[in-house]
């Protein structure tokens, strides 16, 4: 036999023999111990919101937007959201007033200053499908998280998972 050969059935053996780590439930598999009669089943971990962050967004109806909101996120400001960690989740009400291209950047504002935001093509699909368009003088809430980027100048930016015009 050659190397190949030899190498082709090594992988072979391996992968059959992971295949029953991969075993559908209920396909005679052992799966998790379950508890018996007086036990109490195992603690689960807690399910995080639907951006998988462990924060859930702003009210919006269910499955309108593909993200089933529930709770509520309090409004910043634009100061307060510069002074929050990294991938701490906010909210912030203003404009976009321009567009940096490239990246999906944006100059966001409200009454206390200009902040960059990051607003990806999903995001912009969501309100398309809804005939929303945005111009600069439209008021917008956006939801989403403080990115701290390891550039040189080191200014915070807010990437959008949300957003709802007002």
């Amino acid at each position: 036999m050659n190397k190949y050969t030899v190498l082709f059935v090594l992988c072979l053996v391996l992968f059959l023999s992971a295949g029953s780590a991969f075993a559908q439930p209920g396909s005679g598999q052992r799966g998790p111990a379950q508890p018996g009669p007086g036990q109490t089943a195992p603690a689960q971990p807690a399910p995080t919101g639907q951006f998988g962050y462990g924060f859930t967004g702003p009210q919006a109806p269910s499955g309108q937007f593909g993200y089933g909101f529930t709770g509520q996120l309090q409004t910043v400001s634009v100061t307060q959201a510069r002074t929050y960690g990294h991938r701490v989740p906010v909210a912030l009400t203003g404009n976009l007033v321009q567009f940096y291209g490239g990246r999906d950047l944006y100059m966001f504002r409200d009454s206390s200053g200009e902040m960059l935001v990051k607003i990806g093509p999903k995001e912009w699909q969501n309100l398309w499908y809804q005939g929303i368009s945005i111009t600069p003088s439209d008021t917008i809430e956006i939801f989403g998280e403080v990115h701290w980027p390891k550039h040189s100048w080191g200014t915070p930016e807010v990437h959008v998972r949300f957003i709802r015009k007002i």
